[in-house]
């Protein structure tokens, strides 16, 4: 989804001007898409809602159940749902590490179509910068806001989540799609909760996850697992567009 990265800078995108996404064909790629824990009912509605298997347990949304594919996308670029992940409404803008913890900076996709010069007569593109600072209420500080909260709650996600994984709930699964009689492996790398384990917990346990929110969010994960349906039929429609 980022093609070209580049730090933002006063003075080497001192003339750059900005003009709003539309669509979403930029995500036509994007399969999947972290998310943060607020985001999970939403998503779960309509997306399958996985978990990492790394060390640190993060939510995920699977948005097509092929490598480099998007069912959420429409071929005129239409966003098909009602719910889009913040990981794809930060757009062209993304936080970079700056090597200390804790701090960040505003970064771009400097290939989006999005950016333009004053020269390129693009029509309501607006400035960033303004006399070397960003333009008092305009996108770059509407931006670095989005961006901190996003990151903010993803930072937040994890902890919420790592319960998960000491409690040994999640089982890494493989979902395989069938096609004219065959079985395709059409994602991995991902968990879920295992029904059988959360049963399993102590009372205790899950009683302090439903205090928490923890086990709402849970039940809103396995209830997605549903929405798996959705993206494969739009795989099949694709297979017979093709």
């Amino acid at each position: 989804m980022f093609k070209t990265l580049e730090a933002l800078d006063t003075q080497k995108h001192a003339e750059l001007c900005y003009r709003g996404v539309e669509g979403y064909a930029f995500a036509r790629e994007v399969s999947w898409a972290p998310l943060a824990c607020s985001e999970m009912v939403q998503a779960a509605r309509e997306m399958p809602v996985m978990f990492t298997t790394g060390e640190r347990v993060r939510p995920v949304a699977l948005l097509g159940l092929k490598r480099d594919t998007n069912a959420m996308v429409g071929d005129d670029g239409a966003w098909q749902g009602r719910y889009v992940p913040a990981h794809l409404r930060r757009y062209p803008f993304v936080l970079g590490e700056t090597g200390k913890e804790g701090e960040f900076v505003v970064m771009i996709d400097r290939a989006a179509p999005n950016f333009s010069l004053p020269d390129d007569g693009v029509e309501e593109a607006a400035p960033l910068f303004e006399e070397g600072k960003p333009v008092p209420g305009g996108i770059v500080e509407k931006a670095r806001a989005f961006l901190l909260d996003f990151q903010r709650e993803l930072s937040q996600s994890e902890r919420w989540l790592a319960p998960l994984k000491e409690h040994e709930v999640l089982v890494e699964r493989q979902l395989t799609l069938t096609r004219e009689g065959k079985k395709e492996v059409a994602v991995n790398g991902f968990a879920m909760v295992d029904a059988e384990k959360l049963k399993a917990l102590d009372d205790a346990t899950l009683a302090a996850w439903a205090r928490s929110g923890l086990l709402g969010l849970v039940y809103a994960h396995l209830h997605s697992q549903g929405n798996t349906q959705a993206l494969l039929r739009g795989i099949q429609q694709d297979a017979e567009a093709a």
